[in-house]
């Protein structure tokens, strides 16, 4: 007895090229891509989020799909979603980026910059206020349901690109060169509270070091501009917080306008 099994090769092709696009969603996006999730969870979450979401993005007849069934051709296919998944994972994560090159800018006025410790979310060394801007935006990013964007994000842009589609890279690869260029920008506007009353410090500091030549200002100013500076973080963090959740809801955002200029 033989059994036909012709029916599950589009279902699968279907599967593989969804789990393709979803990988940049593990690679590059935030929280999914952190290095505390062991790798074997990863691939879990992967393949389920595959399964859930298959059928949403090829409908219920697979079979008018336009699947490639030769390795190569699938291959090609592959290839061609994990490139989508990976321009929109980084769409994500350049907001993150600017964070850490905001407070790295941070670190280095007051004099923290050399002062490194483990950042528990990516597994690496990272200045004081690196560390703690990034561990404030990843709370604020589940406070907001930022990782419930992200997925509804990636799940609508297969209505945009199906599976079975071309996208325009040169529009992707355009769109992607905009939000990166971007980067230095957001990271000055988080750290310009902070960078601005430090500049003020040392102004007031020169203005008493050439007044009172007598005092020792590198002595008194190290710890006056680690208290300032530490002031200055507290009074802008509720301001950091409300910047960074609009940037991500504008990034997200800009994730689907990614995904929709592609498919143009």
């Amino acid at each position: 007895m033989t059994v036909d099994v012709g029916w599950a090769i589009p279902q699968l092709t279907a599967f593989m090229l969804v789990v393709a696009r979803l990988s940049g969603l593990f690679l590059l996006a935030p929280v999914f891509s952190s290095g505390m999730i062991p790798l074997r969870i990863k691939l879990m979450a992967l393949l389920a989020l595959g399964f859930t979401i298959t059928p949403l993005a090829v409908g219920s007849d697979v079979s008018a799909l336009a699947v490639p069934t030769e390795a190569f051709d699938l291959g090609v296919a592959m290839f061609k979603e994990s490139l989508i998944g990976l321009a929109m994972g980084f769409a994500v994560s350049i907001i993150f980026t600017a964070v850490q090159v905001g407070a790295s800018l941070i670190d280095a006025s007051i004099g923290f910059a050399m002062a490194n410790i483990i950042d528990p979310l990516n597994g690496s060394q990272n200045a004081i206020f690196g560390s703690f801007y990034t561990m404030v935006a990843t709370l604020s990013f589940l406070a907001v349901n930022g990782h419930h964007w992200m997925l509804a994000g990636f799940t609508r842009s297969f209505d945009v690109v199906g599976v079975d589609e071309i996208p325009n890279f040169s529009q992707v690869y355009t769109n992607v060169f905009e939000i990166f260029s971007q980067l230095f920008l957001v990271a000055f506007q988080i750290a310009a509270p902070v960078l601005v009353t430090l500049l003020l410090v040392d102004v007031v500091l020169g203005i008493v070091a050439r007044a009172v030549p007598q005092m020792n200002v590198f002595f008194v100013g190290l710890p006056l501009k680690i208290g300032v500076g530490l002031a200055a973080v507290v009074i802008a963090l509720p301001s950091f917080v409300s910047f960074f959740e609009q940037r991500i809801s504008d990034i997200v955002t800009g994730a689907s306008v990614l995904a929709k200029a592609a498919g143009t």
